[in-house]
């Protein structure tokens, strides 16, 4: 990732165009906004988004589309792989997608 070169921090943005990348968001919010995000270089935490609007460009559109095949009308699940514990539990039978073992 690269160097995020400005922070905003318990911001509000009203009917703004707002570019993402190389920018890091915590506690704001967004009303009526155009979100936008090419490559994914942003930090984003705790914030709201109200009647915002989310435009995929570039690299960010093409994982959007490759994510889409993934889980086509399904809800989208992220799993954060720094959390602890994530590769040592065992997906149940549902999760993994497999049928039961029978004895």
């Amino acid at each position: 990732m690269s160097t995020v070169f400005t922070r905003y921090k318990n911001k509000k943005f009203m009917k703004e165009r707002i570019e993402l990348d190389g920018q890091a968001y915590e506690n704001c919010t967004f009303v009526e906004c155009l979100i936008v995000l090419e490559k994914g270089e942003t930090e984003i935490k705790n914030c709201v988004f109200e009647r915002s609007r989310l435009m995929l460009r570039g690299q960010a559109l093409q994982i959007a589309k490759i994510l889409q095949n993934f889980i086509g009308d399904k809800p989208l699940k992220v799993l954060d792989f720094a959390e602890p514990g994530i590769f040592g539990a065992k997906l149940s039978t549902a999760e993994s997608g497999e049928s039961p073992e029978k004895e």
